[in-house]
């Protein structure tokens, strides 16, 4: 028993050791009105990111997300988040990766919990050994399960959201 738990330990530090790990942040500020003479709403995200290589193709990492909105007149809302998630990159040309990302989302403020499993393709470019840029197009396939039932259902969007985060990989 003592050598099969002394391998497992080797080999998880070699395995280690060896992983290609990497932090990352993305922003955005949107200040918009829904309507011509409509109330304006200021909303901030920021979700840092934490992840590691396992294989060349396959990825595993964790997002932290942390959503403001903020009308001219009513109260502030903030909504957190967390989404594990795996990526596997299924092409490689140059310092371009091509991959998708499928994940599952919780999300949490004072008025409701939602919840959401989707899949989402992106891109990445290899700036150099320690930085490259990551860009998601749309939402991609989401389930999503809320608390209110307008937000139940099943979506496919490669519209509307395009986002970037710059990684450093250790």
């Amino acid at each position: 028993m003592k050598k099969v738990l002394l391998t497992l330990i080797i080999a998880t530090v070699a395995i280690a050791a060896d992983a290609q790990v990497w932090i990352g942040s993305s922003f955005g500020f949107r200040y918009f009105s829904e309507a011509e003479g409509a109330e304006t709403i200021a909303n901030f995200k920021f979700k840092p990111e934490i992840g590691t290589a396992i294989t060349e193709n396959l990825a595993v990492a964790v997002v932290w997300g942390f959503d403001v909105v903020s009308p001219d007149e009513g109260n502030t809302t903030c909504k957190v988040s967390i989404n594990p998630y795996v990526r596997y990159n299924f092409m490689k040309l140059g310092n371009f990766k091509m991959f998708i990302d499928g994940g599952f989302t919780y999300y949490n403020n004072e008025e409701m919990d939602d919840w959401d499993i989707s899949l989402k393709p992106g891109i990445s470019y290899t700036i150099n050994e320690h930085f490259n840029i990551v860009g998601h197009l749309g939402d991609g396939m989401v389930f999503r399960e809320g608390d209110t039932k307008l937000e139940n259902g099943f979506a496919f969007n490669l519209a509307n959201n395009l986002t970037f985060t710059l990684n450093y990989v250790f």
